[in-house]
């Protein structure tokens, strides 16, 4: 007569594992492809965000509109706008001045200077400014995890920078009428 069998034979505690094993693998990637793709969300929501900043920036100063246009803004075109002279925060400036301040305050927020942790803003970024009257168009492009299924066309800012990432450059463009003054 056999004797009957009392719990799990080393092969199904074999199999059992390899199975536990594939869904925590499974589970482990999704997490990671999460977090990215939330990573890569934050950085066009704050690319966004500062072109709109800088179009509010533009409507205050509407006097110097045309001097706005710029082409290279951020670490991954090199060095840094140089400092104002001026401090435009207490006021008193006039327009040039104030676009000087208005471009090197927006590029300090472009390269996430001022946010609470030391990696804040985009992954080297790159912006241009194109003033075609009272049209103004921000263009935005930053390092990506992934390669855009088309690449940046030649006209787009940060489009053949060849710097680290540049297959991986994701891109912003916003355009935007400012109006005249009429105080």
């Amino acid at each position: 007569m056999f004797a009957r069998q009392h719990g799990a034979g080393l092969v199904e505690v074999a199999v059992a594992l390899l199975v536990l094993s594939v869904g925590a693998l499974g589970l482990g990637k999704l997490q990671i492809s999460a977090k990215r793709m939330g990573h890569e969300a934050l950085q066009r929501t704050e690319a966004a965000a500062l072109a709109m900043d800088l179009f509010e920036r533009l409507r205050a100063n509407r006097a110097a509109l045309a001097a706005y246009a710029a082409t290279g803004i951020g670490d991954a075109s090199g060095p840094a706008l140089a400092e104002p002279a001026k401090d435009c925060n207490a006021g008193g400036c006039l327009p040039s001045e104030l676009q000087h301040w208005d471009l090197w305050q927006w590029e300090q927020a472009l390269r996430g200077a001022g946010t609470s942790d030391a990696g804040g803003g985009l992954v080297n970024p790159v912006a241009c400014v194109v003033v075609t009257g009272r049209r103004v168009t921000v263009q935005i492009s930053w390092e990506g995890f992934r390669p855009l299924s088309a690449p940046l066309q030649a006209g787009v800012c940060g489009a053949g920078d060849g710097g680290p990432g540049a297959a991986a450059r994701q891109w912003l463009q916003m355009s935007s009428w400012i109006g005249r003054d009429f105080l």
